[in-house]
């Protein structure tokens, strides 16, 4: 117990000078320019989210208690920069994943770290018609997600060996799906029209993994016998395959491309995703 109080005074103590550390490197916030594709409608409220430097984030991974956390952040400037995410396009660069499907954006403790210590985040899914945020897993949450706008929104996920069953949901609006951590999952917008989903993750920072893509980053020669040698492919036009595999919001299935009149073009269907 003298220990946790020593601790403390010790904390207590650093904390003016940590505070002006801070203040001294804050960060000044920039306006972007909105993105007029889905997710860029702007409001008087809108507003770029806040860059922190490695000296403010270090001081909040150190803070002592949540209270000093809370504090510190409140030390760096305007409560409404700070304490507040934008899930548009004038907050922020599509960090989720970007593609011809569509795009999201996550808030997560590296940029958002009133997040630290809470073990949570949340991410905004925008969806275009027959979009599709492609099978994944989140390495270290599980997620709830819930369909806010659109017609509705196909889910599903599979557990793990000896209980691959897929389970399979079909969302209407404000529904909701809980995905177990580590199950490969996916969102699919089987509709003309777009649609737009919100997911809760039960960690500050969830992690992904997209499946297609990092399963055929490996050894060309071992995937191959990892798929037991068909005939169809081989080591040589696996590493040609690979690079071709839209990264995270491609576009879906080919019946939904053609109800919608949506032609698929395979060069521009990816960007990136973290």
């Amino acid at each position: 117990m003298r220990t946790n109080y020593l601790c403390g005074a010790i904390i207590a103590s650093l904390l003016p000078g940590i505070v002006a550390l801070t203040r001294d490197t804050k960060a000044p916030l920039q306006r972007r320019d909105v993105n007029p594709d889905l997710g860029g409608r702007a409001s008087p409220l809108n507003r770029p989210n806040a860059n922190y430097t490695r000296e403010q984030l270090n001081a909040l991974k150190l803070a002592y208690t949540q209270v000093e956390r809370v504090a510190l952040l409140q030390s760096f400037g305007n409560t409404d920069d700070y304490f507040k995410f934008d899930f548009t396009s004038v907050g922020a660069e599509s960090n989720a994943g970007r593609g011809e499907g569509g795009f999201g954006f996550l808030a997560y403790a590296p940029n958002y770290p009133i997040l630290l210590g809470t073990g949570v985040s949340m991410a905004i899914g925008f969806l275009q018609p027959c979009g599709l945020d492609s099978m994944h897993i989140h390495n270290r949450a599980t997620e709830i997600v819930v369909l806010v706008k659109g017609t509705s929104l196909n889910t599903g996920f599979v557990m793990e060996d000896g209980d691959n069953t897929p389970v399979l949901t079909k969302l209407g609006p404000y529904q909701a799906a809980v995905r177990p951590q580590g199950s490969i999952h996916y969102d699919f917008n089987d509709n003309c029209e777009e649609a737009i989903f919100i997911a809760a993750l039960g960690s500050e920072d969830p992690g992904v993994s997209r499946i297609a893509q990092n399963f055929f980053i490996e050894d060309a020669e071992l995937l191959y016998a990892d798929l037991g040698y068909p005939d169809f492919i081989s080591p040589e036009n696996i590493t040609t395959f690979a690079p071709t595999i839209p990264f995270a919001f491609s576009l879906g299935a080919q019946a939904c491309l053609k109800r919608c009149g949506i032609t698929y073009n395979a060069t521009t269907n990816d960007t990136a995703s973290i």
